[in-house]
């Protein structure tokens, strides 16, 4: 198999303005969510009472969660033509969520707490990725994506260093910390409501002379073979995405700080961000599977740092090649979605791969938290590192996709 570049296209410089406000959208509401990712360790286990199995259990349990209603909720929104209405609903309900981390008096509560708002995120998101795929230019799609994830990770990296500043200023108080990641989603809501606008033209697959609701077999069929293969890879790949919950739980065995737990992921945002800027602009002129092999290698690498390290300074380079991956596969991922699937199914296809993205997740979270708990974290960072070349391997069985093939 022959990786060829992909063609250049000629497209309008511009972006549409709705993707950069999802862009700013995504900044705000990142910047609120990265609060919980930081500190849900150090809650429990510090405030809680808690183990590196219940961390494992909850982010796992909730993320998977948030995933599979990433599945209907993008289904929904092809069935009725419309993705600003979810995509306002689950920001609203994000931000209701909020204040019940700070009431949190013990795991039960933390952890509906954190279910309530991963179904948040699964209400919103899969609609929205879908809306910018409805939007991009054509050829422009992983600038489009591009954009929305290094915001996001931008976003990320200033809520980390907010999250520091606060928890600085307050004494550690993940409480009060807590109560205040209400205010940018609040902001974000308003932009969303006043500034985004979806097209006009989306075909609703509820008037296509159908009954019930449209996730049917042969639906599935149509997103076709290429797209398959693309998904079962990221299933193995995704049985190595733990949360970055414990990466900051991995400093904290070497001596942070609680109120430089944000930090921790501050380094991994910072590169994240560029990463994912320079990959998504460089996916739509050469093959995006080269930098999914380059994410993929850098987990490798820095899963065997994070296993190896003896240091804070060790960890940190872990750390930051864990942004580096994320950065260059996230988006990437997003954009050989839209490439795959055809358009009146966009919603269902990233659906499809949030609700595989969710199964991998779950897996792998259990497992890097209970290989904590029964060995040591340098085996909870080798076993990921594994099944990552198993992936890597795969990437080898995917087909460019059917516009960009020689064959068709």
């Amino acid at each position: 198999m022959v990786w060829r570049q992909r063609p250049k296209k000629g497209t309008p410089a511009f972006m549409p303005l709705t993707v950069w406000i999802l862009g700013i959208v995504s900044l705000l509401t990142n910047s609120s969510s990265v609060v919980i990712t930081a500190l849900t360790p150090l809650f429990i286990t510090g405030i809680l009472g808690g183990t590196s199995v219940d961390v494992g259990h909850i982010r796992g349990f909730t993320e998977a969660l948030s995933y599979i209603v990433k599945l209907f909720s993008g289904v929904l929104s092809d069935y009725i033509g419309k993705r600003k209405i979810l995509v306002l609903a689950g920001y609203a309900c994000a931000a209701i969520t909020k204040p019940l981390f700070a009431m949190a008096n013990g795991i039960l509560m933390y952890a509906t707490a954190q279910t309530l708002e991963r179904i948040a995120n699964g209400m919103r998101d899969t609609p929205r990725d879908a809306l910018i795929a409805d939007c991009a230019p054509k050829g422009k799609k992983g600038v489009c994506f591009g954009i929305r994830q290094s915001m996001a990770c931008a976003g990320s990296a200033l809520g980390a260093f907010l999250c520091y500043r606060v928890m600085q200023a307050t004494g550690s108080n993940i409480r009060l910390t807590y109560f205040l990641a209400i205010i940018p989603i609040v902001i974000a809501i308003i932009l969303l409501y006043w500034l985004v606008e979806e097209p006009k033209n989306l075909v609703r697959l509820k008037d296509q002379k159908r009954k019930g609701f449209p996730i049917r077999r042969q639906e599935l069929a149509m997103l076709g073979q290429r797209y398959w293969v693309f998904i079962s890879v990221v299933l193995v790949f995704m049985l190595v995405r733990f949360s970055e919950s414990f990466l900051v739980l991995k400093a904290q065995t070497q001596g942070v700080e609680a109120k430089y737990a944000s930090l921790v992921l501050l380094v991994m945002y910072v590169l994240n961000t560029p990463a994912a800027r320079i990959v998504g602009k460089l996916s739509d002129y050469i093959d995006r599977r080269i930098f999914l092999l380059f994410g993929f290698t850098v987990l490798l690498i820095s899963c065997v740092t994070l296993a190896l390290s003896d240091s804070i300074f060790m960890t940190m380079m872990g750390v930051a090649l864990y942004g580096i991956h994320h950065g260059a596969t996230q988006g990437t991922f997003y954009a050989m979605v839209a490439d795959y699937s055809p358009p009146k199914l966009k919603g269902t296809a990233f659906g499809v791969f949030n609700l595989v993205c969710a199964i991998g997740m779950l897996i792998s979270n259990a497992m890097v938290g209970h290989l904590w708990h029964l060995y040591s974290p340098a085996i909870a960072f080798f076993a990921p590192a594994i099944i990552v070349l198993l992936a890597i391997i795969g990437l080898t069985f995917i087909k460019s996709p059917p516009e960009n093939d020689e064959e068709t």
